[in-house]
C-alpha cells in the first residue's frame, strides 16, 4: 500500500480524482489538501509516495509544492495535472521531478495507467533499496564477526568500516540450548522493535548471541536488568547477559567482546547472577569491604582445581584484605576461617610436606599475629603456584586436541561445553579458558567455524540441497542455518554456491 496526497483548491475537483482511484482498486492510500501549505503541513507528518496536485492555486502553485516536497521527501513522485496545456509548464514540470503531466478533464483510463506506471516504479525502487539494504547487512555481519575474531580483511569497504564504527558497545547473551536455532527471527526482530532500535546481531551458536549498540550504555547494569526482564517476560525463558564498557572505535570491538566474555565467565562461580557489568562487579548482598567467606573459598576451590594462579591470588587477596582490618569478631572465628582455608589447600601441596596438616592447623591456633597466619598461607599458595610450572604442556596440549578432534568427528551433533569437558575430565570452565588461551577461539567459535568450513566444501564440491547440507552440518533448522551462514561469510548459500563452485 502506497500513500498518496491530492491537492487541489476544488473540492470538486479532490473528489473526482479520488473517486476515480478508489474505483480502480489501486492499491492507494488517500489523503486531501485544499492547499500548498495545507499540503506541506500534512506530508510532514504523513510523508506520501505520490504527490498529484494541480498547477493554479492560490498563494503557491502547484510547481512550487513540488519543488518543496520533492526536499521535504527526497523520492516522492509528483504527478501534475491541470487543464492549462501550455509546454511551459509540462517542461517545469519534468525538470522539479515530476513523472507525469496529465490534463483536465482526466481521463479515467489514462489517471489509471499513470498511477500503475508509477507504483511500478516505486515497487522496483522500493525493492531496490530492499536487496542493497539486505546485502549490506549481510556484509555488516560478516565484518563484525571478523572484527571479533581479529581476521577483518584489509579489503573490506570505506563504508562498512564507517558502519562499524557506529557501535559503542557489546552485549554476551547466554540463552538455553537450541533457543536461537528455533526463535532467531521472532527473537531479534522483537527486540529491535520494541526494546533495541539501534542495535545489530550476530548469532554464535544456538545458545548464544552478541548484540552490538550503536549507542553506548554507561549505566550498564541498570541497562542490563532491563534488558534481562525484557527478555524473561516477553519470551518466557531465562538466560544471562554480560555488559562491555563502551568502547570508540571498530578496533575497540575485539577488545569489548573479549570482555563481555571473561565477564560471562564468572557464571560458573555464580549461577545466581545473570547480569554481568563492568559497572557492577559485586557479589550478590555483599560490598567491596566485606565480601563473602562461603563465597570466596568456594571460589579459592575452583581455582586450585583449575590451576588459576591469577585468579587464586586475587581471591586469596579479598579475603586477606578483610582480616587485615579491625573487625567486630573474634579472633577464635578469624582463625576458624582459615583453619577451613588451610585444609582447602592443603591437598595441592606436591612437593613432601615439612609438616602435616594437624601441625599447621595446630599453629594456626596458638598464632598471636594476623599476618602471620597470612604468611603462611601466601607461602603455601607460592608453593602450589610453583608446582603449575612443574606440568608438562603435552598433558595440556593433549587435552585441546582431543576436544579439536571430537568437534571435528562429530560437528553434525549436539556439542556443548560441559559434554566436550566431562570427555577431557576438566571443568567446563577450565576447559573455555584453556581453549581461548590455546587456540586464540573460543569452543563456539571453533565449533561454528569447523561447521561452516564443512558446509562451504559441500556447497562447492556437491549437488546436495541446501537444507540437507545444513542438517548435515549441526543446523536442524534450514533458516538458521542460512542466517548463520551469511553471518559467517557474507552472502547467502545459494549465492556462495553460484560464485564458488567448482
Amino acid at each position: 500500500m502506497y500513500k498518496m496526497l491530492i491537492v487541489d483548491d476544488e473540492s470538486t475537483e479532490r473528489e473526482c480524482i479520488s473517486y476515480l482511484i478508489k474505483s480502480s482498486s489501486l492499491p492507494l492510500e488517500l489523503k486531501e489538501a485544499e492547499s500548498a501549505s495545507t499540503a506541506l503541513k500534512l506530508l510532514k507528518e504523513w510523508p506520501a509516495d505520490i504527490l498529484f496536485t494541480d498547477i493554479r492555486m492560490p498563494a503557491a502553485s502547484g510547481l512550487e509544492l513540488a519543488r518543496q516536497a520533492s526536499e521535504l521527501i527526497p523520492g516522492i513522485k509528483t504527478i501534475i495535472f491541470s487543464s492549462y496545456a501550455e509546454f511551459e509548464y509540462a517542461r517545469t514540470a519534468m525538470t522539479l521531478g515530476a513523472v507525469s503531466y496529465i490534463l483536465k478533464p482526466v481521463v479515467p483510463t489514462e489517471l489509471e495507467a499513470t498511477l500503475k506506471d508509477v507504483i511500478h516504479l516505486l515497487t522496483e525502487e522500493r525493492d531496490s533499496r530492499l536487496r542493497q539494504d539486505t546485502q549490506q547487512s549481510y556484509m555488516l555481519q560478516y565484518a563484525l564477526q571478523c572484527c571479533i575474531n581479529g581476521t577483518l580483511p584489509a579489503e573490506i569497504s570505506p563504508e562498512i568500516i564507517r558502519l562499524l564504527d557506529e557501535f559503542h558497545q557489546v552485549i554476551l547473551l547466554e540463552l538455553p540450548p537450541h533457543f536461537l536455532e528455533r526463535n532467531y527471527t521472532v527473537f531479534y526482530e522483537k527486540l529491535r522493535s520494541e526494546m533495541l532500535p539501534d542495535m545489530e546481531t550476530l548469532s554464535l551458536s544456538s545458545t548464544q548471541a552478541v548484540l552490538f549498540l550503536r549507542r553506548e550504555h554507561k549505566a550498564a547494569h541498570s541497562f542490563g536488568c532491563g534488558l534481562h526482564t525484557y527478555i524473561t517476560e516477553n519470551f518466557q525463558t531465562e538466560c544471562y547477559l554480560s555488559v562491555s564498557h563502551p568502547v570508540n572505535g571498530y578496533s575497540n570491538l575485539p577488545d569489548a567482546y573479549t570482555f563481555a566474555e571473561q565477564q560471562m565467565e564468572q557464571r560458573f562461580w555464580n549461577p545466581e547472577v545473570r547480569i554481568f557489568s563492568f559497572d557492577y562487579t559485586n557479589m550478590p548482598g555483599n560490598t567491596p569491604e566485606e565480601p563473602d567467606d562461603n563465597t570466596l573459598l568456594s571460589m579459592i576451590k575452583r581455582n586450585l582445581y583449575d590451576k588459576d594462579s591469577g585468579s587464586l591470588l586475587k581471591n586469596l587477596d579479598l579475603l586477606f584484605q578483610k582480616y587485615r582490618k579491625p573487625a567486630n569478631q573474634s579472633q577464635i572465628f578469624v582463625k576458624f576461617v582459615f583453619s577451613n582455608l588451610i585444609t582447602t589447600m592443603y591437598p595441592f601441596l606436591t612437593d613432601e610436606n615439612d609438616e602435616s596438616l594437624d601441625t599447621l592447623i595446630t599453629e594456626l591456633y596458638i598464632q598471636q599475629d594476623i599476618l602471620e597466619i597470612i604468611g603462611t598461607i601466601q607461602s603455601m599458595a607460592e608453593k602450589i603456584i610453583k608446582s603449575y610450572d612443574t606440568v608438562s604442556t603435552i598433558d595440556i596440549r593433549r587435552e585441546i586436541i582431543s576436544t579439536q578432534d571430537y568437534i571435528n568427528k562429530n560437528y553434525n551433533h549436539d556439542l556443548s561445553v560441559e559434554m566436550l569437558a566431562s570427555m577431557v575430565y576438566l571443568t567446563p570452565d577450565y576447559l573455555s579458558r584453556l581453549f581461548k588461551k590455546s587456540t586464540g577461539k573460543s569452543l563456539s567459535q571453533y565449533i561454528r567455524q569447523v561447521r561452516m568450513e564443512k558446509a562451504s566444501d559441500l556447497l562447492r564440491t556437491s549437488n546436495r540441497k541446501v537444507i540437507d547440507i545444513g542438517a548435515s552440518v549441526g543446523y536442524s533448522n534450514y533458516s538458521y542455518f542460512c542466517q548463520s551462514f551469511r553471518e559467517y561469510f557474507g552472502k547467502s548459500p545459494e549465492k556462495y554456491r553460484q560464485e564458488e563452485s567448482l
